[in-house]
């Protein structure tokens, strides 16, 4: 997974206003590289809206993605990580770890979620995770769990 999360990619934040502000903070970098458009952004927060927080895949963790399509150029993930978690509904669903997917198609889409999921599974890699201070305690983290 450490290649697939730059450095560059990696950011850490205090806190957050809501939940489509950690959408768009957690993208910036993908977005900024030219990974994909700002519809790709628009089209994740529109999928919260409509079908609800089902990014949120456990206490803590969020992966936000949206359907691949023509406006995401590469594979990617970037992660944002936050020092108070954000709730995504008033019913406790929320996420520290925002973490952002982008593929080119529906095959690179499941097999990143999928290996992301069996990574983030290991509650000591989430715990170390959330504990780290710097970009560099992140990367250095993926590279050893690899």
């Amino acid at each position: 997974m450490s290649e697939m999360i730059r450095a560059e990619h990696i950011q850490l934040q205090a806190r957050v206003e809501n939940w489509e502000e950690a959408i768009r903070l957690a993208a910036q970098p993908l977005y900024e590289a030219g990974y994909f458009e700002q519809t790709y952004v628009d089209a994740m927060i529109n999928s919260v809206h409509e079908m609800g927080p089902y990014i949120v895949i456990a206490p803590e963790i969020a992966i936000a993605h949206a359907r691949p399509s023509d406006d995401v150029h590469q594979v990617g993930l970037s992660l944002l990580k936050l020092d108070e978690h954000i709730n995504f509904t008033e019913t406790g669903r929320y996420a520290t770890l925002i973490f952002v997917l982008s593929a080119v198609d529906e095959a690179a889409h499941l097999e990143i979620l999928k290996q992301l999921a069996m990574r983030l599974s290991d509650t000591n890699t989430v715990a170390a995770l959330m504990a780290a201070q710097s970009k560099q305690d992140i990367q250095k983290l993926l590279e050893e769990r690899d």
